[in-house]
């Protein structure tokens, strides 16, 4: 088990986690918002805006990737901080929801007036929201609160990881961009749909925790993260580094009719690939997740009772 100044330290975390996952995607999404799909002067005021890319989003965007995957995966740290670190930013997306008028004013007060039009637009492309889904998704997993070692992934694992991996990557494709409202809206009234309030709620909620499935359960190999993960990664990237380019080359498996019209809060505009995947790709990549099992069971099976 998690000792008390491990949980203690694991709410820190949290704490501190929680703010700058919002702080690097907002910053991020501030660079994005001012790519156009055409060079000229922005028809909504601000600074001109560009058809480039934007490395410094880029990184900002793989930064927060880094944090999250690391709150959502590692056993060493106490299942307190993914949960802390998640509850705001559920909590301001269902804010949000009931609230719109109040949320704003929330905001208002919490930034600088410069970065409320793309805080709004951020809030709504949801990308924060299903990001604490999947915070608290992998911070509910039994084996995070015991403090232990997870069991090396076993032959049979491996298998099921590639399996599992493959089937989830386009599944994740498409629950990111219906986790999106501008998505959700385009299949519904495109599929001729009867539109339910909050509806849109169920692919948040799968889209969240898949991923935290992807990244924290024990039942499948690391391959599972890592092949669903690099390839939202990779396009991502070009997506945010080369945009115009990028997207005509999605635009036939992107549920909308522009796949980076900016000012309507789209996902896949603000960076969610590469925030998603590479959650999952660190969640991948962490040495826990591939050690060698031990030599003496007992020593598996032995507390950490330190383990932050």
């Amino acid at each position: 088990m998690h000792s008390k100044s491990g949980h203690l330290i694991g709410v820190l975390a949290g704490l501190i986690a929680a703010p700058v996952l919002f702080f690097l995607m907002l910053k991020a999404g501030d660079d994005l918002t001012r790519i156009a799909l055409i060079d000229g002067l922005n028809l909504l005021g601000g600074p001109p805006m560009s058809t480039a890319g934007s490395a410094s989003a880029a990184l900002l965007l793989a930064a927060a990737a880094v944090i999250a995957g690391l709150l959502a995966s590692t056993w060493r740290l106490s299942p307190l901080a993914p949960l802390v670190a998640g509850l705001p930013l559920v909590a301001l997306g269902v804010y949000a929801e009931i609230d719109y008028v109040g949320m704003l004013r929330l905001l208002d007060h919490l930034l600088p007036s410069s970065l409320m039009p793309t805080a709004v637009d951020l809030e709504f492309s949801r990308m924060p929201q299903v990001l604490g889904v999947v915070l608290l998704v992998s911070a509910a997993w039994p084996w995070r609160w015991t403090g232990r070692p997870p069991a090396s992934p076993g032959p049979h694992r491996g298998a099921a990881g590639i399996i599992a991996g493959t089937a989830a990557l386009p599944a994740l494709w498409y629950l990111i961009q219906l986790a999106n409202p501008v998505g959700y809206s385009t299949v519904v009234f495109d599929a001729h749909l009867p539109r339910v309030s909050y509806l849109f709620w169920l692919p948040q909620l799968a889209a969240g925790a898949l991923m935290a499935t992807l990244a924290a359960a024990r039942w499948a190999s690391p391959d599972a993260a890592g092949i669903a993960g690099l390839p939202l990664l990779v396009i991502g990237l070009l997506l945010t580094l080369t945009p115009l380019d990028t997207a005509r080359w999605i635009a036939p498996f992107v549920w909308s009719s522009r796949a980076i019209a900016f000012g309507v809060g789209q996902s896949l505009s603000m960076g969610a690939l590469v925030l998603f995947g590479g959650l999952l790709a660190t969640s991948a990549l962490l040495p826990g997740r591939w050690r060698q099992p031990s030599s003496s069971p007992a020593a598996d099976d032995a507390p950490v009772s330190e383990a932050v």
